[in-house]
């Protein structure tokens, strides 16, 4: 069955082939219902089944029409129609970094030009030398974008397997290239679940010493491109890099356009034109005259606009609900006081133990919810040797307290030990989807190993979670529920439990990753367990 991202993917490429063919109103029509089905918080094929597809935002007649022919057949007419309309080059074209639909139109329709290849045989023959709108930066723009697709386009791949590369870079360049500031921007700072290209912004006043140290690192397989301000990097796993070097009055600009996502800054820029202003990776100009661009919040304040959250910059409602004042503040990790789903090694004893307690009590945590037996990834049961639960007792002191929990099998009965404090529930292969996993026991704490690979069990999981009051574990990897099906367990008033992953390793992505999916799915501290939710189960 097509997902509702397939569904949404569809009807973006719809909008920028109808810019392409040169019409008015309807692409705008068709990317509003595009934003829409990325907000919705259950199936597509749900809604469809029904028949509440005109409940959706943005969804009329002939959208109707489409959906319901997606569903069924997994494509749609008029989208292979306006393909066979559009040249295959100029699509090519649409896929070049930064270059949107209506440039596009303007090479096809005004140009001749109809493909990449043709592209850059007119830039090397001037012929876009003295076009209006084409000046000095943007032809340095369309070189840079065909330089960056020269080669195969980078894999996707989940964030946690980008998150240690892109942390050593960022450390290379603060300590080694003693870069004043360094951000990750693009999808990755956004939290996506996958991300492709890296994008580094740095202010220096090295700049020549930044791009020497980046591309001397081990890391570094092939540099692609240099400049000035810019340089494109492919690294030993393929990522392709790319590391500006930007003016410090620009960053706040830059690292806004850069972050995306394309969806939302598309509106964006359109709500400048309506306010008579431009804006770019240099700033806001009213005319000529920079009105903003340090800070990212200027940005946003010159457009009269509350700062937004990178997660949520993916042009849904983020931008209306700004327009209205400052948004809710979304949980942070000073706001995570407890963690309650924390494994030790049974094999590292008794400095397993303090290793972790130190990490808590440094971290200010309130109560630290140990795992002391339950069932492993294989199925089998384990219980944490005796020592170190000794170990544990006496680590509750001052504000932090211990809290030996059992993981309990949803196949297996639930039983709580004597002297835990409490259990979470995990489902199993014996037992997918809930049945009655509590009967006789009071609610578990949370529901942990969920995953979000079977959308029937996540639901199924998320309505036995709203009916007893459990949380449920939001986190990267298979086992845990993704932004989406967070952001629904939310709305349905179901409490997240966000890992902290106190005591791991600085590499590690546990705990970052799973606070930007949580920040992804619109959660404030009040949305979270182990932060402003209810209350803590006393020891």
């Amino acid at each position: 069955m097509p997902s509702n991202a397939e569904a949404a993917e569809a009807f973006r490429a719809i909008a920028d082939l109808l810019d392409v063919l040169g019409e008015r109103f309807k692409p705008e029509a068709y990317r509003r219902a595009a934003r829409s089905l990325d907000a919705l918080t259950e199936e597509l094929a749900a809604i469809g089944a029904r028949h509440e597809l005109r409940s959706i935002p943005g969804v009329g007649e002939a959208i109707e029409e489409k959906l319901e022919e997606f569903l069924a057949t997994g494509q749609i007419a008029y989208l292979e129609r306006l393909r066979r309309e559009v040249p295959p080059g100029v699509a090519e074209i649409l896929r070049l970094p930064g270059l949107g639909p209506k440039t596009a139109r303007r090479f096809w329709t005004d140009l001749g030009i109809e493909g990449p290849a043709e592209l850059a045989s007119a830039l090397d023959a001037g012929r876009l030398d003295g076009v209006k709108g084409f000046g000095p930066k943007k032809i340095a723009q369309i070189r840079a974008a065909l330089a960056a697709a020269g080669g195969p386009p980078s894999a996707r791949r989940p964030i946690e397997a980008a998150y240690p590369v892109a942390l050593r870079l960022v450390r290379a360049l603060r300590e080694e290239a003693r870069a004043d500031r360094v951000e990750i921007a693009g999808s990755f700072r956004r939290g996506r679940e996958t991300v492709g290209d890296l994008d580094l912004l740095v202010t220096s006043r090295e700049p020549a010493r930044a791009f020497e140290v980046f591309s001397a690192l081990p890391e570094v397989r092939e540099i692609r491109m240099r400049g000035p301000t810019k340089e494109t990097v492919i690294l030993a796993d393929g990522t392709q890099v790319d590391l500006r070097v930007v003016d410090p009055s620009s960053f706040g600009a830059a690292l806004q356009y850069f972050t995306g996502s394309k969806e939302h800054n598309v509106i964006v820029r359109t709500l400048a034109r309506e306010a008579g202003l431009r804006v770019n990776e240099y700033g806001v100009f009213r005319g000529e005259t920079r009105i903003a661009g340090a800070t990212e919040e200027e940005v946003y304040a010159a457009l009269g606009l509350a700062w937004i959250p990178p997660e949520l910059r993916e042009g849904r409602d983020e931008i209306d609900r700004a327009k209205a004042g400052p948004l809710p503040p979304l949980v942070g990790a000073d706001d995570l006081t407890e963690e309650l789903h924390l494994h030790l090694d049974p094999d590292g004893g008794a400095a397993e133990v303090d290793r972790r307690i130190d990490a808590a009590r440094r971290r200010g945590l309130r109560r630290l919810g140990v795992v002391t037996e339950g069932i492993d990834d294989a199925g089998r049961p384990f219980r944490l040797p005796e020592p170190m639960g000794r170990r544990l007792a006496r680590g509750s002191s001052g504000p932090l307290r211990i809290r030996r929990l059992v993981e309990l099998d949803a196949g297996a009965g639930a039983v709580v030990p004597p002297g835990t404090d409490g259990f979470l529930l995990r489902p199993s292969l014996r037992a997918p989807r809930p049945t009655d996993p509590v009967r006789g026991a009071p609610p578990p704490e949370a529901i942990v190993h969920v995953g979000s690979g079977d959308a029937a069990a996540a639901r199924a999981w998320i309505d036995y979670a709203a009916a007893v009051g459990a949380a449920v574990e939001v986190g990267p990897g298979p086992d845990r529920i993704d932004p989406t099906w967070a952001r629904s367990a939310r709305l349905r008033g179901v409490p997240l439990l966000v890992p902290t992953g106190v005591g791991d390793g600085p590499d590690d992505p546990l705990g970052p990753i799973a606070l930007a999916f949580a920040r992804r799915a619109g959660a404030t501290p009040g949305d979270v367990r182990n932060a402003g939710g209810r209350p803590p189960t006393a020891p």
